[in-house]
């Protein structure tokens, strides 16, 4: 497949496919895991749009050309630089509302979107995969939410796609940042369908000679059932994460956090994936561990569109007032991986201080309202 290079990280190219054309977003940065700028985000966001207006574009592919990762999340590290130099949220206000309109976009697109999530797939990662019609994993396939490691919270619509997992799941998941391969993915509904990365040259290049029609319904049908006939068929085993579903809930689906904290603390199991995921959990930021069972327990019946408007006012909170600056420097900056959190504990974390991050922010306009309501 040919592709047009962009400057900024992504490449964009159109191919033909019969009556029709497919296009092609192409993740570029493999020196930084794919971690998406925010003007790959403008690009993106431009190139989608004005696709999501041509007929003759049957389906979206997105992927990337490196086989480590498809996108490690958004540009953390620019926006902690710019936050720590400039307390303001300008900078803020821009990323996540580019970042964030995206994600929204490729969940209401109205033609097929197909994803190919190869290798490393984390936070902003999960954002741009998560939303596409069609979602691809493979055995390299690592994926997840790791924002209470850096003092954020599970955004990019997280309050919405985990909290519709099996009971606890999501926010175990969001607590711990524990991480899953693809297999569980496809198990949980975090995917669609499990390929072997080898077969994705192929695979792809398939696209080009299926009978698109140009109807998203008729076409999502159409890809779909390509899809499935791309599956290898592999002795059956028992996916991992499901055989803890039951121990996850016990867990975490409690009233409070201070008592699933107990139970978190007071677990004593031997299973090492388990605790694996209670490590991540014990070295995040008790400020973000405390929003974010707040975030999943407040955003159960939220609709898309409210959670994603939610979480930007609550990213402008986060810039603000949290730990992130700290944590991008020990994780992701400085590396020495030893975040001086403040406060330093769960208990010390007080209930007005969760409140803020849940009132309605005080930048205005609300510049992810009005992006999605000039989609209409």
């Amino acid at each position: 497949m040919s592709e047009k290079i962009s400057s900024d990280g992504v490449l964009f190219a159109e191919e033909n496919a019969r009556r029709f054309k497919l296009g092609l977003i192409t993740l570029d940065s493999p020196d930084n895991l794919n971690a998406v700028s925010l003007g790959m985000f403008h690009s993106i966001g431009k190139k989608l749009l004005q696709w999501r207006e041509r007929e003759d574009i049957a389906c979206v592919v997105m992927h990337a050309t490196s086989d480590k990762a498809f996108c490690a999340g958004g540009d953390i590290k620019s926006l902690a630089m710019e936050l720590s130099t400039d307390p303001s949220t300008t900078f803020g206000q821009e990323f996540f509302t580019a970042e964030y309109f995206v994600d929204y976009l490729i969940h209401v697109y109205p033609k097929p979107v197909l994803c190919w999530a190869d290798g490393i797939t984390m936070g902003g990662g999960i954002g741009i995969m998560n939303g596409a019609s069609h979602r691809v994993v493979t055995e390299r396939t690592v994926m997840a939410m790791p924002e209470v490691a850096i003092g954020f919270f599970p955004d990019v619509g997280a309050t919405y796609f985990l909290n519709r997992l099996p009971r606890g799941l999501g926010l175990f998941l969001g607590l711990t940042a524990a991480r899953f391969d693809g297999s569980e993915a496809v198990a949980t509904g975090m995917a669609d369908a499990l390929l072997p990365a080898g077969k994705k040259h192929s695979c792809l290049e398939g696209l080009l000679r299926l009978d698109w029609t140009g109807e998203s319904q008729k076409d999502g049908d159409i890809l779909r059932r390509y899809l499935a006939s791309q599956k290898e068929s592999h002795p059956s085993r028992e996916v991992r994460i499901l055989q803890y579903l039951d121990e996850i809930a016990e867990l975490v689906d409690r009233h409070t956090i201070e008592e699933a904290d107990g139970a978190l603390r007071g677990w004593n199991g031997r299973e090492g994936w388990i605790q694996d995921c209670l490590k991540g959990y014990f070295a995040g930021s008790p400020t973000s561990v405390k929003v974010t069972f707040e975030q999943f327990k407040r955003g159960k019946d939220l609709s898309l569109q409210e959670a994603f408007l939610r979480e930007w006012d609550m990213a402008m909170n986060f810039c603000a007032h949290s730990d992130v600056c700290e944590g991008v420097r020990a994780l992701l900056i400085e590396k020495d991986r030893c975040p001086r959190w403040n406060p330093p504990t769960l208990g010390e974390v007080k209930t007005e201080a969760v409140e803020r991050y849940f009132s309605e922010s005080s930048v205005r306009p609300h510049l992810l309202e009005r992006k999605i309501a000039e989609l209409r």
